[in-house]
This record gives C-alpha cells, structure tokens and sequence, in this order.
C-alpha cells in the first residue's frame, strides 16, 4: 500500500537541495559527457526547474550545493573521479555557476564545498536546515552514483526525513538509476515523482 507523503510535504518543512547542478558537471563545460547525455536524454533540468517554482511558490526552502576547487586543489577529495577530472582539467578556472536552467533566485542559499563527496561535508548545510526548521530534505539533481546517495544517506544520519523525486535526479550510464533507486534509494528515503511534491505543495 503506498504511502502518503502529505503529512511530509508541509512546505514550511521542506529543504529542496540542488546538488552540482553546474556548468562544469552538466553543463557546456562538464567533463563528464555520459553524465550530461544522461541528464538531457531525461529532460532532468527542465523537470528540476519546474520543482523550483513550485518549491517557490510553496514557501519551500530552496539550497544550492555547489563543488567549488581552491587553486592548486588543497583539500579536494583524493578519489579516482576527482583525480580523473584533474588530469583532464585545461588550463582555465573551471565554470563552476549554476546552469542557467535552475538559477538561484533572490531568497535561495548557495553553499559552496571545497572538500567532500556529499552536501552535508563541512558545508554548514546542516546549520541551515536547521535554522529554518525543515524536517524534510528532497535532493535534486546529480548524480545517483555519488552525490545524492551519499546526501541522503547523511541527511537520515543527521535525522532528517528525505525524499527523492526520481524524474528530478540522473546517473550514468543511465540503466544505473533504476536499480539505485530500487534496491538502495527506497531502503533509506521515501521516492516519488516531482509531480507529486507539487500536488502536496499546492494543497498545503
């Protein structure tokens, strides 16, 4: 029997966390070309930003995880990922902006991290749910591989409910999202379609 949602959505409640949602990760200048066809073959953005507005409208929370490297990448984390995107970095200050699709608006926070695979790592995200008093953390955006995982993983640690909108997150290559989702993602957040999030939002 599904369950409801409702009493999880009170907008007032709720965190919508974009994480990397960049120019460098899906973005014109990303060095990840499968994770970008991933993220446009399912149309993600579009689908991110229409949450947005609703988010916006709600009153929902509205954060912004972004990865941000220091020159001379002190303190970036030592994984084969990153070590590959270093090898392959150009000579140019990567373009680490939010794509222009899912912007931040006027009221949004953006929270840098320059160390750390998740949105909780030494971000101070966690002081900021907590100021505002949610309860509830939806993580958008990408990817199913790493990141949003390992967010929400942290954010049941820290006591946070979390629920994922799978038409609002990607992974490559892109049959990975499908058994993310059901054999790990559903063993620790509630998951949905962002469709739904809105119809909870405009109730309340």
């Amino acid at each position: 029997m599904p369950i409801d949602l409702a009493p999880f959505l009170e907008p007032r409640g709720c965190a919508l966390v974009v994480f990397e949602c960049q120019e460098n990760v899906v973005g014109a200048s990303s060095q990840l070309p499968g994770l970008v066809a991933a993220v446009e073959a399912a149309g993600m953005l579009a689908r991110v930003a229409r949450l947005l507005e609703c988010a916006r409208a709600a009153g929902a929370g509205i954060f912004y995880c972004t990865a941000e490297q220091r020159d001379g990448r002190p303190g970036s984390a030592k994984t084969p990922l990153m070590d590959r995107l270093a090898r392959s970095a150009g000579a140019e200050p990567a373009d680490t902006s939010v794509v222009q699709e899912v912007a931040p608006q006027r009221g949004d926070v953006v929270i840098a991290r320059s160390h750390g695979m998740t949105g909780f790592h030494d971000t101070g995200l966690d002081a900021c749910l907590r100021d505002r008093e949610a309860r509830t953390v939806i993580p958008v955006g990408v990817s199913l591989n790493v990141g949003i995982v390992g967010t929400a993983i942290e954010a049941v640690n820290r006591g946070y409910r979390v629920i994922v909108p799978t038409d609002c997150v990607a992974a490559d290559p892109p049959e990975y999202a499908e058994p993310m989702l059901r054999y790990t993602i559903r063993n620790i957040a509630y998951v949905t379609q962002s469709e739904a999030i809105c119809e909870a939002w405009r109730a309340a």
